[in-house]
């Protein structure tokens, strides 16, 4: 087996950086802040289908990837919440985090929720919506005779799940080890080799596109520099010999420059300079400055006068040695 640890959405962590700086009167904070509340349970309810994921006994080779964003021909884009890929064939998985009562009508082609309070809400199909990626991976694998299955899952134990057609199973996160064992019962010759098989699980890896966050707001906004998380975040710490302090509760740490740093990576630029790293961390010394660039070995291009840091992706992670 070989697993891909789901990592939060780059849009969830954007929102999670915003919503620690946002001034408390800005117009648009709830809105942000329903916005973080929709996509942090959509990524809870897959964190809760991959604990299932993590107890699945097989005797076979298989890959369980997430997140996984590829383009089609057209242009368009599929992302997909969960691919199982085995020699047998392929599951992919769309999983939802919605409670009340769920009807699919294969009529319309209409999803709708009714609360327990009677409000009746529509929903995109998540049937549809795994038929179409269902179709691309056909595409996708042409050239070979691959099984391509599909499911909703959905993880939220209070969902009624009531009238759907029969297109694609739709289940609890608890039927998911049954399903795949029916799976593996249902489909008994190989496709493809192992050594096939670890090839296009690495040909899917290479073709993925992780989405950029395109939203950028004002910087006047939030604010600015490294916020103390004993005071909420409401509070700005101060730098002193390489070491930050809260003046008002008095928590001192260095390793909060390092999400300090990524919420700038996120909100203001993927690059600093020397003086935007003073005016934004509100450090006086560009010699202190430039100590602090220089302890975390950024990529780096241009001059010394001119030098322009490149901050990685894998931002923490990058900095963790240093500390």
């Amino acid at each position: 087996m070989n697993f891909v640890i789901r990592e939060k959405p780059l849009k969830l962590l954007w929102l999670e950086a915003l919503l620690r700086r946002l001034h408390e009167g800005d117009s648009e904070l709830r809105y942000y802040s329903e916005q973080f509340r929709r996509l942090y349970a959509g990524f809870a309810g897959e964190q809760r289908v991959d604990r299932e994921w993590d107890e699945i006994i097989c005797p076979n080779t298989f890959f369980v990837l997430h997140n996984i964003v590829l383009e089609n021909t057209a242009k368009h884009f599929h992302q997909v919440d969960t691919l199982f890929v085995c020699k047998y064939f392929i599951l992919v998985v769309e999983i939802k985090n919605i409670n009340g009562r769920l009807d699919f009508d294969g009529a319309t082609y209409q999803c709708t929720r009714t609360k327990s309070d009677g409000t009746v809400e529509g929903f995109p199909n998540a049937i549809t919506q795994i038929q179409r990626h269902m179709q691309f991976f056909k595409t996708f694998f042409k050239n070979y005779s691959f099984p391509i299955e599909g499911a909703v899952i959905f993880s939220n134990p209070s969902a009624i799940i009531a009238n759907h057609p029969n297109t694609v199973p739709i289940f609890h996160v608890s039927g998911l080890q049954s399903h795949i064992q029916h799976l593996f019962t249902k489909y008994t010759k190989p496709v493809i080799s192992d050594e096939q098989l670890t090839y296009f699980v690495q040909q899917i890896k290479a073709r993925h596109q992780p989405q950029e966050v395109l939203s950028h707001i004002d910087s006047s906004r939030f604010r600015h520099g490294v916020l103390c998380p004993k005071c909420h975040y409401k509070k700005q710490m101060l730098f002193y010999r390489g070491i930050w302090k809260c003046v008002v509760c008095h928590y001192v740490s260095t390793e909060i420059f390092a999400e300090a740093l990524l919420d700038y990576r996120l909100l203001v630029s993927r690059t600093i300079t020397n003086s935007q790293l003073r005016a934004f961390f509100g450090i006086d010394s560009s010699d202190a400055a430039l100590r602090l660039l220089r302890k975390f070995q950024f990529p780096s291009t241009g001059t010394t006068k001119n030098r322009v840091y490149h901050l990685p992706d894998n931002l923490i992670e990058f900095m963790k040695p240093f500390f």
